[in-house]
């Protein structure tokens, strides 16, 4: 079948050609390596990446500063039914935590030293955050993958802690004594923070939410939104609520 170029919309054709560029690619690209490649100036490249990303359909490292495809190109690896189980009996609580505070409300679970998201509730304001299911973060620099480490043992926490944190922002914890100094912190409020460590401008609180039999972490719930919104009064009483919340679910009953 020949195409009609009449009815070809030329923005959005040049935008998949920065997703072709990009999944052809083995690795991640800089902004000077996609604007070459596609014949296109650098500025109108900005753009369409800056709305790709907005969308999910690319992702930006800012360490090396290079793109690369987003979560929502990838193929998903399929949920095993335990975390489909343990998805759909948080869902509830998600929205709830949202009408309450209306920021956005984050479900993820621990993979390695990263963390994955598993659902996530919006906020309705025009200024928010928000993350991508299936996005995954540095257990380190995130409230929720803190969150994961509260109720380890020392040993536990020397093996899950990595030697090397690179700073993903300025705020960034890259002292493991800091660090485990916040964790341990953190445990006797029974959650943890985020205070621009994982990206400027955006603040986050986070439970764990524990198996009542074994006690470990099998996930954790987050809200996070714009610093200027999240002082740390707010931060408290959002925790707070996040606690109980976790502690309500018993989510272990259904997957167990």
């Amino acid at each position: 079948m020949t195409l009609d170029r009449r009815y070809l919309v030329a923005p959005v054709h040049k935008a998949m050609q920065l997703l072709d560029a990009l999944m052809a690619s083995k690795e991640p690209m800089t902004l000077s390596d996609l604007a070459a490649c596609t014949a296109l100036p650098k500025t109108t490249t900005f753009r369409y990446l800056y709305t790709l990303r907005a969308s999910g359909f690319v992702g930006y490292d800012d360490l090396s500063e290079r793109y690369l495809i987003g979560e929502r190109v990838t193929v998903a690896t399929p949920l095993s039914a335990q975390m489909t189980q343990l998805r759909d009996a948080a869902h509830p609580a998600l929205r709830r935590l949202q009408r309450q505070f209306n920021e956005t409300v984050n479900l993820a679970v621990r993979d390695g030293p990263n963390i994955v998201y598993l659902d996530m509730v919006g906020s309705t304001r025009l200024q928010h955050t928000e993350a991508m299911i299936g996005k995954r973060d540095s257990i380190y620099s995130t409230a929720l993958g803190k969150a994961l480490l509260l109720n380890l043992g020392a040993s536990e926490l020397e093996r899950m802690v990595p030697r090397h944190m690179p700073a993903r922002t300025p705020n960034s914890i890259t002292d493991r004594v800091i660090f485990l100094d916040d964790i341990a912190q953190s445990a006797q409020r029974n959650y943890a923070f985020d205070l621009e460590e994982n990206e400027l401008g955006a603040r986050c609180v986070a439970a764990a939410i524990c198996s009542p039999y074994s006690g470990d972490a099998i996930a954790a719930i987050s809200i996070s939104g714009p610093s200027q919104l999240m002082s740390m009064e707010t931060l408290n009483r959002m925790g707070r609520a996040l606690a109980r919340t976790a502690g309500q679910l018993e989510l272990a009953n259904r997957l167990q």
